[in-house]
Protein backbone atom coordinates (compact mmCIF):
# COMPACT_ATOMS: atom_id res chain seq x y z
CA UNK A 1 0.00 0.00 0.00
CA UNK A 2 1.42 3.49 -0.65
CA UNK A 3 2.20 5.48 1.99
CA UNK A 4 -0.05 8.82 2.35
CA UNK A 5 0.23 12.11 3.61
CA UNK A 6 -3.04 14.61 3.11
CA UNK A 7 -1.73 17.36 1.11
CA UNK A 8 1.16 16.08 0.39
CA UNK A 9 2.60 12.77 -2.12
CA UNK A 10 1.55 9.45 -2.24
CA UNK A 11 4.44 7.36 -2.22
CA UNK A 12 5.12 3.49 -3.67
CA UNK A 13 7.41 1.69 -2.11
CA UNK A 14 9.12 -1.55 -3.24
CA UNK A 15 9.77 -3.65 -6.09
CA UNK A 16 7.12 -3.15 -8.89
CA UNK A 17 5.35 -0.71 -7.45
CA UNK A 18 5.50 2.17 -10.49
CA UNK A 19 2.42 -0.16 -12.22
CA UNK A 20 0.40 0.94 -9.24
CA UNK A 21 1.49 4.95 -9.74
CA UNK A 22 0.55 4.20 -13.36
CA UNK A 23 -2.90 3.78 -12.62
CA UNK A 24 -2.99 7.03 -9.91
CA UNK A 25 -2.11 9.08 -13.34
CA UNK A 26 -5.11 7.48 -14.75
CA UNK A 27 -7.17 8.64 -11.56
CA UNK A 28 -10.62 8.04 -11.25
CA UNK A 29 -12.54 10.26 -13.10
CA UNK A 30 -10.38 10.90 -16.14
CA UNK A 31 -7.63 9.36 -18.00
CA UNK A 32 -4.21 11.17 -18.84
CA UNK A 33 -4.07 10.98 -22.14
CA UNK A 34 -1.09 12.89 -23.12
CA UNK A 35 1.99 11.38 -20.79
CA UNK A 36 5.37 12.44 -21.12
CA UNK A 37 8.09 9.97 -20.03
CA UNK A 38 11.37 12.43 -18.88
CA UNK A 39 14.66 10.49 -18.64
CA UNK A 40 18.23 11.20 -18.76
CA UNK A 41 20.60 10.13 -21.57
CA UNK A 42 21.83 6.90 -19.66
CA UNK A 43 18.28 5.70 -19.25
CA UNK A 44 18.39 3.04 -22.36
CA UNK A 45 21.95 1.30 -20.78
CA UNK A 46 20.27 0.78 -17.16
CA UNK A 47 19.51 -2.94 -16.87
CA UNK A 48 15.99 -2.79 -15.86
CA UNK A 49 14.74 -0.16 -18.90
CA UNK A 50 13.27 -2.49 -20.74
CA UNK A 51 10.86 -3.70 -17.36
CA UNK A 52 9.91 0.02 -16.87
CA UNK A 53 9.15 0.98 -20.82
CA UNK A 54 6.70 -2.18 -21.16
CA UNK A 55 4.96 -1.09 -17.77
CA UNK A 56 4.38 2.92 -19.26
CA UNK A 57 3.40 1.25 -22.15
CA UNK A 58 -0.29 1.25 -21.32
CA UNK A 59 0.20 5.13 -21.27
CA UNK A 60 1.13 5.26 -24.32
CA UNK A 61 3.96 8.01 -23.48
CA UNK A 62 6.05 10.01 -25.39
CA UNK A 63 9.43 9.91 -24.16
CA UNK A 64 11.82 13.11 -23.69
CA UNK A 65 15.17 13.00 -23.22
CA UNK A 66 16.76 15.73 -20.07
CA UNK A 67 20.62 15.91 -21.27
CA UNK A 68 23.20 18.22 -19.27
CA UNK A 69 22.52 19.74 -16.20
CA UNK A 70 19.58 21.52 -15.11
CA UNK A 71 20.02 24.86 -16.25
CA UNK A 72 17.13 27.82 -16.90
CA UNK A 73 17.83 26.78 -20.79
CA UNK A 74 17.38 23.12 -20.32
CA UNK A 75 14.24 23.69 -18.42
CA UNK A 76 12.64 26.25 -20.74
CA UNK A 77 13.65 23.63 -23.47
CA UNK A 78 11.98 20.95 -21.28
CA UNK A 79 8.84 23.03 -21.32
CA UNK A 80 8.62 24.33 -24.52
CA UNK A 81 8.41 20.28 -25.18
CA UNK A 82 5.83 19.82 -22.39
CA UNK A 83 3.62 22.71 -23.80
CA UNK A 84 3.90 21.61 -27.54
CA UNK A 85 2.74 18.32 -26.80
CA UNK A 86 -0.39 19.25 -24.31
CA UNK A 87 1.58 16.90 -21.35
CA UNK A 88 -1.15 15.81 -19.03
CA UNK A 89 1.19 14.19 -16.52
CA UNK A 90 4.66 13.54 -16.59
CA UNK A 91 6.40 10.13 -15.15
CA UNK A 92 9.82 11.84 -14.31
CA UNK A 93 12.57 8.69 -14.00
CA UNK A 94 16.26 9.55 -12.77
CA UNK A 95 18.28 11.08 -10.62
CA UNK A 96 17.76 14.43 -8.85
CA UNK A 97 18.69 16.23 -12.06
CA UNK A 98 15.60 14.88 -14.16
CA UNK A 99 13.46 14.85 -11.83
CA UNK A 100 14.61 18.36 -11.10
CA UNK A 101 14.15 19.92 -14.62
CA UNK A 102 10.60 17.82 -14.94
CA UNK A 103 9.25 19.07 -12.14
CA UNK A 104 10.46 22.41 -12.95
CA UNK A 105 9.08 22.27 -16.64
CA UNK A 106 5.95 21.12 -15.94
CA UNK A 107 4.90 23.89 -13.71
CA UNK A 108 5.93 26.34 -15.96
CA UNK A 109 4.89 24.78 -19.00
CA UNK A 110 1.11 25.77 -18.56
CA UNK A 111 2.27 29.30 -18.48
CA UNK A 112 3.52 29.49 -22.41
CA UNK A 113 6.47 28.05 -23.90
CA UNK A 114 8.91 30.04 -21.04
CA UNK A 115 12.73 31.48 -22.64
CA UNK A 116 15.71 30.73 -20.02
CA UNK A 117 15.07 34.57 -18.79
CA UNK A 118 11.92 33.91 -17.91
CA UNK A 119 12.95 30.90 -16.05
CA UNK A 120 15.52 32.51 -14.48
CA UNK A 121 12.42 35.00 -13.25
CA UNK A 122 10.18 32.50 -11.94
CA UNK A 123 12.75 31.54 -9.68
CA UNK A 124 13.80 34.57 -8.56
CA UNK A 125 10.25 34.96 -7.84
CA UNK A 126 10.19 32.95 -5.12
CA UNK A 127 7.25 30.10 -4.67
CA UNK A 128 4.15 32.77 -5.78
CA UNK A 129 5.74 32.32 -9.19
CA UNK A 130 4.79 28.47 -9.32
CA UNK A 131 2.28 28.99 -7.90
CA UNK A 132 0.14 30.71 -10.50
CA UNK A 133 0.62 27.70 -12.90
CA UNK A 134 -2.04 24.33 -12.78
CA UNK A 135 0.71 22.11 -12.65
CA UNK A 136 0.72 18.84 -14.99
CA UNK A 137 0.79 16.07 -12.64
CA UNK A 138 4.34 14.79 -11.93
CA UNK A 139 5.32 10.80 -10.53
CA UNK A 140 8.80 11.01 -9.63
CA UNK A 141 10.54 7.48 -9.83
CA UNK A 142 14.31 8.21 -8.65
CA UNK A 143 17.17 5.94 -9.98
CA UNK A 144 19.57 7.25 -7.46
CA UNK A 145 19.59 7.40 -3.48
CA UNK A 146 20.24 10.96 -2.30
CA UNK A 147 18.81 13.98 -3.49
CA UNK A 148 15.13 13.47 -2.39
CA UNK A 149 13.73 15.61 -5.31
CA UNK A 150 10.95 13.20 -5.12
CA UNK A 151 9.85 14.72 -1.91
CA UNK A 152 10.40 18.35 -2.15
CA UNK A 153 8.25 21.64 -3.40
CA UNK A 154 11.21 22.78 -5.25
CA UNK A 155 14.21 21.71 -8.44
CA UNK A 156 17.76 23.37 -8.38
CA UNK A 157 18.61 24.83 -11.09
CA UNK A 158 22.69 25.85 -12.10
CA UNK A 159 22.77 29.63 -13.76
CA UNK A 160 25.99 28.41 -15.43
CA UNK A 161 25.72 31.61 -17.10
CA UNK A 162 25.78 34.04 -13.95
CA UNK A 163 27.58 31.09 -11.93
CA UNK A 164 24.79 31.42 -9.38
CA UNK A 165 22.40 28.63 -7.99
CA UNK A 166 18.67 29.06 -8.53
CA UNK A 167 15.92 27.58 -7.01
CA UNK A 168 12.08 26.70 -8.42
CA UNK A 169 9.81 26.60 -5.76
CA UNK A 170 6.49 26.08 -4.68
CA UNK A 171 3.22 23.39 -4.11
CA UNK A 172 2.95 23.08 -8.28
CA UNK A 173 6.67 21.99 -8.25
CA UNK A 174 5.97 19.15 -5.78
CA UNK A 175 5.16 15.87 -7.27
CA UNK A 176 1.68 14.50 -6.99
CA UNK A 177 3.62 10.72 -6.65
CA UNK A 178 7.14 9.21 -5.67
CA UNK A 179 7.69 5.31 -6.40
CA UNK A 180 10.54 4.02 -4.43
CA UNK A 181 11.89 0.69 -6.44
CA UNK A 182 14.80 -0.48 -4.58
CA UNK A 183 15.72 -2.43 -7.76
CA UNK A 184 16.38 1.14 -9.74
CA UNK A 185 19.62 1.35 -7.75
CA UNK A 186 21.09 -1.57 -9.55
CA UNK A 187 24.03 -1.48 -11.74
CA UNK A 188 25.22 2.22 -9.87
CA UNK A 189 28.55 2.69 -9.43
CA UNK A 190 30.26 3.17 -5.90
CA UNK A 191 31.27 6.66 -6.56
CA UNK A 192 27.55 7.46 -7.65
CA UNK A 193 25.89 5.49 -4.35
CA UNK A 194 28.80 7.58 -2.38
CA UNK A 195 27.76 10.98 -3.67
CA UNK A 196 24.21 9.88 -3.12
CA UNK A 197 25.19 9.44 0.96
CA UNK A 198 26.85 12.65 1.10
CA UNK A 199 23.73 14.47 -0.12
CA UNK A 200 21.43 12.50 2.35
CA UNK A 201 23.68 12.62 5.16
CA UNK A 202 23.75 16.65 4.62
CA UNK A 203 20.38 16.75 4.67
CA UNK A 204 19.36 15.01 6.91
CA UNK A 205 21.69 17.02 9.45
CA UNK A 206 21.35 20.35 7.54
CA UNK A 207 17.48 20.31 8.10
CA UNK A 208 18.02 19.39 11.57
CA UNK A 209 20.27 21.81 12.65
CA UNK A 210 19.02 24.67 10.72
CA UNK A 211 17.32 27.86 12.67
CA UNK A 212 14.35 26.97 10.53
CA UNK A 213 14.00 23.62 12.24
CA UNK A 214 10.77 21.49 13.23
CA UNK A 215 10.53 18.87 15.12
CA UNK A 216 9.35 17.31 12.01
CA UNK A 217 11.97 17.96 10.15
CA UNK A 218 14.36 16.96 12.89
CA UNK A 219 12.55 14.01 13.15
CA UNK A 220 12.99 13.62 9.51
CA UNK A 221 16.35 14.02 9.01
CA UNK A 222 17.72 12.26 12.27
CA UNK A 223 15.83 9.26 10.95
CA UNK A 224 17.55 10.01 6.89
CA UNK A 225 21.11 9.98 9.13
CA UNK A 226 20.46 7.07 10.85
CA UNK A 227 18.90 4.96 7.73
CA UNK A 228 22.18 6.16 6.23
CA UNK A 229 24.71 4.83 8.77
CA UNK A 230 23.08 1.20 8.55
CA UNK A 231 24.29 0.81 4.77
CA UNK A 232 27.75 3.31 4.88
CA UNK A 233 29.72 0.66 5.55
CA UNK A 234 27.81 -1.76 2.55
CA UNK A 235 28.45 1.23 0.22
CA UNK A 236 32.16 1.72 0.75
CA UNK A 237 32.55 -1.88 0.43
CA UNK A 238 30.57 -2.69 -2.62
CA UNK A 239 28.54 -5.14 -0.98
CA UNK A 240 25.20 -3.10 -0.74
CA UNK A 241 22.43 -6.10 -1.14
CA UNK A 242 18.50 -5.74 -2.06
CA UNK A 243 17.74 -5.12 2.06
CA UNK A 244 20.13 -2.65 2.14
CA UNK A 245 19.12 -0.85 -1.17
CA UNK A 246 15.76 0.07 -0.21
CA UNK A 247 17.55 1.57 3.40
CA UNK A 248 19.53 3.88 1.16
CA UNK A 249 16.86 4.70 -0.75
CA UNK A 250 14.36 5.30 2.44
CA UNK A 251 17.18 7.33 3.76
CA UNK A 252 17.21 9.73 0.76
CA UNK A 253 13.40 10.31 0.47
CA UNK A 254 13.23 10.87 4.27
CA UNK A 255 16.26 13.62 3.54
CA UNK A 256 14.01 15.24 1.18
CA UNK A 257 10.95 15.59 3.42
CA UNK A 258 13.52 17.15 6.14
CA UNK A 259 14.48 19.35 3.75
CA UNK A 260 11.15 20.19 2.09
CA UNK A 261 10.09 21.58 5.98
CA UNK A 262 13.05 23.70 6.73
CA UNK A 263 15.72 23.61 3.90
CA UNK A 264 19.10 23.26 3.65
CA UNK A 265 21.83 25.08 5.44
CA UNK A 266 25.64 25.56 5.41
CA UNK A 267 26.87 22.47 3.74
CA UNK A 268 24.73 23.04 0.66
CA UNK A 269 25.78 26.79 0.40
CA UNK A 270 29.57 26.01 0.64
CA UNK A 271 28.80 23.45 -2.26
CA UNK A 272 27.26 25.71 -4.58
CA UNK A 273 30.92 27.71 -5.58
CA UNK A 274 32.60 24.31 -5.18
CA UNK A 275 30.13 22.62 -8.33
CA UNK A 276 30.15 25.55 -10.27
CA UNK A 277 33.64 26.55 -10.47
CA UNK A 278 35.49 23.22 -9.54
CA UNK A 279 33.21 20.70 -11.10
CA UNK A 280 32.16 18.65 -7.83
CA UNK A 281 29.39 16.42 -7.84
CA UNK A 282 26.66 18.09 -5.54
CA UNK A 283 26.27 15.11 -3.14
CA UNK A 284 30.56 15.44 -2.78
CA UNK A 285 30.49 18.96 -3.03
CA UNK A 286 28.55 19.02 -0.16
CA UNK A 287 29.90 16.27 1.83
CA UNK A 288 33.27 17.24 2.13
CA UNK A 289 31.95 20.05 4.73
CA UNK A 290 30.32 17.79 6.90
CA UNK A 291 32.25 17.01 9.22
CA UNK A 292 33.65 20.31 9.73
CA UNK A 293 30.16 21.77 10.24
CA UNK A 294 29.85 18.91 13.06
CA UNK A 295 32.16 19.81 15.02
CA UNK A 296 31.71 23.57 14.23
CA UNK A 297 28.21 23.73 15.24
CA UNK A 298 28.78 21.57 18.37
CA UNK A 299 31.22 24.16 19.86
CA UNK A 300 28.72 26.71 19.65
CA UNK A 301 28.80 29.30 22.37
CA UNK A 302 26.10 31.94 23.50
CA UNK A 303 28.02 34.50 21.77
CA UNK A 304 27.91 33.24 18.80
CA UNK A 305 24.51 30.88 18.52
CA UNK A 306 22.20 31.69 15.75
CA UNK A 307 19.68 29.75 17.11
CA UNK A 308 17.09 31.61 19.37
CA UNK A 309 16.20 28.40 21.34
CA UNK A 310 20.02 28.64 22.26
CA UNK A 311 22.79 26.13 22.50
CA UNK A 312 21.60 23.04 24.70
CA UNK A 313 19.32 22.92 21.25
CA UNK A 314 21.81 23.25 18.90
CA UNK A 315 24.10 20.54 20.90
CA UNK A 316 21.36 18.26 21.69
CA UNK A 317 20.08 18.07 17.97
CA UNK A 318 23.99 17.70 16.76
CA UNK A 319 24.63 14.80 19.64
CA UNK A 320 21.50 13.18 18.17
CA UNK A 321 22.79 12.88 14.60
CA UNK A 322 25.98 12.25 15.51
CA UNK A 323 24.68 9.23 17.92
CA UNK A 324 24.17 6.29 14.93
CA UNK A 325 27.78 7.53 13.00
CA UNK A 326 30.07 6.96 15.67
CA UNK A 327 28.87 8.32 18.82
CA UNK A 328 30.49 11.77 19.48
CA UNK A 329 30.48 14.83 16.93
CA UNK A 330 34.65 14.32 16.11
CA UNK A 331 33.61 10.46 15.28
CA UNK A 332 30.90 11.38 13.22
CA UNK A 333 32.86 13.69 11.49
CA UNK A 334 35.70 11.28 11.19
CA UNK A 335 33.68 8.30 9.68
CA UNK A 336 32.57 10.80 7.30
CA UNK A 337 35.79 11.63 6.03
CA UNK A 338 36.93 8.08 5.81
CA UNK A 339 34.17 7.12 4.01
CA UNK A 340 34.78 9.82 1.39
CA UNK A 341 38.48 8.81 1.23
CA UNK A 342 37.79 4.72 0.94
CA UNK A 343 35.29 5.73 -2.04
CA UNK A 344 37.74 7.42 -3.80
CA UNK A 345 36.81 10.89 -3.68
CA UNK A 346 38.68 13.87 -2.98
CA UNK A 347 38.76 15.28 1.00
CA UNK A 348 38.11 19.01 1.57
CA UNK A 349 42.11 19.06 2.19
CA UNK A 350 42.78 17.63 -1.12
CA UNK A 351 40.78 20.51 -3.22
CA UNK A 352 42.71 22.77 -4.83
CA UNK A 353 40.67 25.98 -3.93
CA UNK A 354 40.93 29.46 -2.76
CA UNK A 355 39.11 29.04 1.12
CA UNK A 356 38.35 33.28 1.32
CA UNK A 357 36.78 32.95 -2.14
CA UNK A 358 34.79 29.96 -1.52
CA UNK A 359 33.69 31.43 2.00
CA UNK A 360 33.00 34.98 0.22
CA UNK A 361 30.70 33.08 -2.63
CA UNK A 362 28.96 30.78 0.28
CA UNK A 363 27.69 33.45 2.35
CA UNK A 364 25.97 35.10 0.42
CA UNK A 365 23.63 32.30 -0.28
CA UNK A 366 20.53 32.93 2.62
CA UNK A 367 21.31 28.93 3.31
CA UNK A 368 24.40 30.19 4.92
CA UNK A 369 22.79 31.77 7.36
CA UNK A 370 20.47 29.44 8.41
CA UNK A 371 23.48 27.79 10.31
CA UNK A 372 22.87 27.55 13.99
CA UNK A 373 26.20 29.00 14.86
CA UNK A 374 26.73 32.20 13.20
CA UNK A 375 28.67 32.15 9.86
CA UNK A 376 30.24 35.54 8.00
CA UNK A 377 33.02 35.65 5.74
CA UNK A 378 35.97 35.52 7.94
CA UNK A 379 34.79 32.76 10.32
CA UNK A 380 34.03 30.73 7.45
CA UNK A 381 37.04 31.46 6.06
CA UNK A 382 39.02 30.45 8.83
CA UNK A 383 36.78 27.34 9.39
CA UNK A 384 37.98 26.39 5.45
CA UNK A 385 41.51 26.64 5.80
CA UNK A 386 41.81 24.31 8.79
CA UNK A 387 42.81 21.06 8.09
CA UNK A 388 40.55 18.43 9.22
CA UNK A 389 41.15 16.74 12.49
CA UNK A 390 43.25 13.52 11.20
CA UNK A 391 43.95 12.46 14.25
CA UNK A 392 40.05 12.13 15.43
CA UNK A 393 40.25 9.47 12.41
CA UNK A 394 42.02 7.07 14.21
CA UNK A 395 40.39 7.01 17.65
Amino acid sequence: MPDTTPGELVVFEGAGEIARATGLLAGRNRRARRVAQVVGPGFAGRLWSSRLAETLSSLDPTVVVHEGPTTPESVARLARQLHAMRADAVVAIGGGTVIDAAKAAAALAHGGPPDADQVRRACAAGPASAGLAVPSRVVAVPTTAGTGAEATPFATLWDTRHERKLSLSGPAVRPCAAVLDPELLVGLSRRDLATGVLDALCQGAEASWSVRSTAESIRWGTSAVTLVAQVVDQVRDGTLDHAARGRLQRAAHHSGRAIALAQTSSCHAISYPLTLRHGLAHGHACGVTLGRLLRYNHAVLPDDCADPRGTGQVRRVIDGLASPLGGTPARAAARVERFITACGLATYDELAVDHRRVAAEAVTYPRCHDNPRQLNRQSLGRLLGERSEMEEMCG
